[in-house]
């Protein structure tokens, strides 16, 4: 029995040892061509982001950012390269194919959970029914333990009183807040988060953003797209910049990024969120 119980001990430790080498996402050599297109939108992107961290990626309009989680999430094919997570290989680069989506499993695509900063929740459904319907209909769960879950979520997120509503009947900030609850209720290794805030008023961006903090400092891994750049310097351990689909900096150091970029293109996309009125002159 005591070598056993040494035996379970030992394997516990490699694992924990395993997840502890073994970054929880994995990108190599990531490359995306649209059809027809000049350039791919994303051009050799590789990083890690480790198990508990919360990776922020920034660039202008157009940069890629936004294609680079939806390859990761596996709703656009990539041409080259690979996705792994925690060391497994879940998608892997087809050259011919341009157009549709990964062809990964179910099971490998509720891995990785996707926020939009459309919401895209269901109107003909209410809260409750759509942060359970995939818990249900694809991970086979039973009904009564996806609305205990689904309720705990709601709570933690101060919308259990809101369970019963529909999505019109919802500021921005609560269907995105509910969105969140989707995603995190099939307990996904990653989560991706494509400018949640950016179709919000102002005074709801805060709601949102809070959840998202509380979020990384209970050890969710995020990779996370945002123009909110304080926010950003607030949730990140590591930054990225991407222009061209190319990543052009990156900084294990977020404060030092944000206040003292070192590279030419990352103080000029930094300046572009600073303001100052001239002085009129006589």
């Amino acid at each position: 029995m005591t070598e056993a119980r040494n035996v379970s001990a030992a394997q516990t430790d490699a694992v924990a040892q395993t997840d502890a080498v073994q970054p929880a996402l994995s990108v190599r050599h990531l490359t995306k061509t649209y059809p027809h297109a000049d350039r791919p939108v994303l051009n050799d992107v590789s990083f890690d982001v480790p198990k508990g961290k919360v990776l922020v990626v920034l660039g202008p309009s157009g940069s890629g950012k936004s294609t680079l989680l939806r390859a990761i999430a596996g709703l656009e094919p990539i041409q080259s390269g690979t996705i792994a997570l925690r060391g497994e290989v879940i998608d892997e680069g087809k050259p011919g194919r341009l157009t549709g989506r990964s062809k990964r499993a179910s099971a490998l695509r509720t891995r990785i959970g996707m926020v939009f900063q459309s919401y895209d929740l269901f109107p003909n459904k209410t809260v409750l029914g759509n942060i359970t319907m995939a818990p249900t209909l694809v991970l086979k769960r039973k009904p009564a333990e996806a609305r205990e879950e689904a309720m705990q979520l709601l709570e933690r997120v101060h919308l259990a009183d809101r369970a019963n509503a529909w999505p019109h009947e919802l500021s921005g900030g609560q269907r995105q807040r509910v969105a969140i609850c989707r995603a995190l209720i099939e307990h996904p290794e990653v989560l991706l988060l494509d400018e949640i805030t950016a179709a919000l008023d102002p005074e709801m961006v805060r709601e949102v953003l809070d959840v998202v903090l509380e979020l990384a400092d209970n050890g969710q891994t995020m990779v996370l797209v945002t123009h909110e750049m304080r926010f950003a310097e607030a949730i990140a351990d590591r930054v990225l910049l991407l222009e061209d689909g190319a990543i052009v900096d990156s900084s294990d150091d977020p404060e030092g990024f944000f206040t003292n970029p070192q590279s030419e293109r990352a103080k000029q996309f930094l300046g572009s969120f600073e303001y100052k009125r001239h002085e009129a002159t006589a």
